[in-house]
């Protein structure tokens, strides 16, 4: 009985001791899955070890970076990343001076879109990080966060602090002058110049204000609490096509009067036009510049759905706008929802209609969703050819007497439709592969020059003569566009033998090519 009652104790302490794993038993562990690649296990581990030790500001931290690792794409920032950052919420609350949290938190913080709200809090974050890493004289720690500095510069940049980021930007260069960070840090120099010529020569050329327009400016600085002259001013800046004055007014309105449902509709309006009226130079400061502004207006339409429930053109107002935020969490489902509601309702014909071709719009890019998903999953599969098939574009017949000659007319297709017009470009390099000239480059690529995105392109050009030829992103469909037979610098080309390239990337599902084709002068 003895034997039996000893022999059962050993055994009770033998399960309770591989039970309790040790906090580094856990981070080891998850840290192995780390290296294997299998980050759901790693992610897995690490959420047990937060249950274990729910007051471990290090466990939090390890599980924060662990589910980060695992967003594969953009859609992944919304639907992801959300929990990556609660995650270092927590690590932060329960130990504000741990490093590792404030960088991970920091670091992703200004790389994500602002429309997760993250970038106020990862620059004070990374602010902390650099006081206490000039502080310490241990050079395992100026090394580990030896990136913290081109994250700030980074962070501030898309906060439009301009001169903050221009002063460490310039500190990375004097830190390590032939560094890559060097010379990425220069690069994002002249990027914030050119955008800061590019403001001020807009504001110069931007039109006098009209009589009507100069009266009631002066009249509401002077009477801020007249509403309606207010937004009669504001109305007066959109048939002016002055739509981020617009926008400015219409703000003030509802900070005067927040249940102002017409104010929150001509700030939307006037909100779309200025965020969709195409890619600008602002772009290569902060490339989500225009989804973040999308995502704006999306926020001031559910303040004024949430005010006025039963406007039904409010709530035609936010499909719309839905539609086009396919990447975040329940938009699409939301608008059809509100489309769906609109089409059962008493609203006015206009309406309805415009509903109705909203709704087909929308079950139309869940059927392009559906069919992305078959070509990316199942490349060699006959769905995927008869998919393509589905999509193939005509080819019209193009008058060529249009065009003055000599000059070289490139004709191609592009056979696919994203989610969203994909990046191309099309240029001219010698038979041996030396860049002459670019024709034309899609908008988001030029304007922010986006590495990565055409990368045949980019190591050609090295966005050479990129300002000359960037121009609105082309979709599905046939294009044509002419060369000139000049070089980047204007000069005519001699005579030989030239390579025309187009290169496309389609996102989100990622889908790449680029077609050569020779030509003799």
């Amino acid at each position: 009985m003895i034997r039996v009652l000893n022999t059962f104790f050993v055994s009770v302490l033998g399960i309770s001791f591989v039970a309790a794993e040790s906090l580094t038993e856990y981070t080891q562990e998850a840290h192995g899955y780390f290296d294997a690649k299998e980050i759901d296990q790693a992610v897995a581990v690490m959420e047990a070890a937060v249950k274990e030790y729910p007051d471990s500001s290090v466990a939090y931290v390890k599980l924060g970076d662990y589910i980060s690792e695992s967003a594969k794409g953009y859609v992944d920032f919304f639907t992801v990343l959300p929990r990556a950052f609660a995650m270092w919420d927590t690590a932060v609350a329960l130990n504000p001076d741990n490093l590792n949290a404030r960088y991970s938190r920091g670091s992703w913080g200004t790389y994500v879109p602002q429309a997760l709200c993250q970038l106020e809090k990862a620059i004070v974050d990374l602010e902390f990080v650099i006081s206490a890493v000039e502080k310490t004289d241990d050079p395992s720690v100026k090394e580990q966060y030896a990136n913290v500095y081109s994250y700030l510069a980074d962070g501030y940049r898309k906060n439009w602090q301009f001169d903050k980021a221009k002063k460490i930007y310039k500190r990375i260069i004097e830190m390590d002058p032939d560094a890559k960070n060097a010379q990425r840090a220069q690069t994002n120099i002249n990027d914030i110049i050119r955008v800061e010529n590019w403001l001020q020569e807009k504001e110069k050329m931007k039109p006098p204000d009209s009589p009507e327009i100069s009266e009631l400016r002066v009249y509401v600085d002077e009477h801020p609490k007249d509403i309606k002259k207010a937004m009669i001013l504001g109305n007066a800046y959109l048939e002016a096509n002055r739509d981020e004055e617009a926008v400015r007014i219409f703000e003030e309105v509802i900070k005067a009067d927040s249940s102002n449902i017409k104010a929150y509709k001509m700030l939307s309006f006037a909100m779309r036009r200025a965020y969709t009226q195409g890619y600008d130079p602002r772009i290569s400061v902060d490339h989500n510049y225009m989804t973040d502004g999308v995502f704006k207006v999306l926020r001031v339409l559910d303040k004024a759905v949430s005010i006025a429930s039963d406007d039904m053109e409010l709530k035609l107002m936010r499909a719309q706008v839905g539609l086009q935020m396919f990447f975040f969490p329940g938009r699409r489902e939301q608008a059809i929802e509100d489309l769906q509601m609109i089409v059962e309702s008493d609203a006015s014909e206009m309406i309805k209609s415009a509903a109705r071709y909203e709704l087909g719009r929308a079950h139309q890019k869940k059927a392009t969703t559906n069919w992305l998903k078959t070509i990316t999953e199942y490349p060699n599969m006959p769905s995927t050819d008869s998919i393509f098939n589905e999509l193939h574009a005509g080819v019209p017949d193009v008058d060529l007497s249009q065009y003055e000659k000599p000059a070289a007319i490139v004709n191609f297709v592009i056979a696919f439709r994203d989610e969203l017009a994909p990046q191309t470009v099309v240029w001219v390099e010698t038979k041996e592969g030396a860049f002459v000239k670019t024709i034309y480059v899609a908008g988001f690529t030029g304007y922010a020059r986006a590495k990565g995105r055409l990368p045949q392109w980019q190591a050609s050009s090295d966005f050479f003569d990129v300002d000359a030829v960037t121009g609105a992103s082309i979709d599905m469909g046939h294009h044509v566009f002419v060369w000139d037979l000049k070089n980047a610098i204007g000069e005519k080309v001699r005579k030989g033998d030239y390579i025309i390239k187009v290169e496309t990337t389609f996102w989100p599902s990622r889908q790449y090519q680029c077609a050569v084709a020779p030509i003799s002068i």
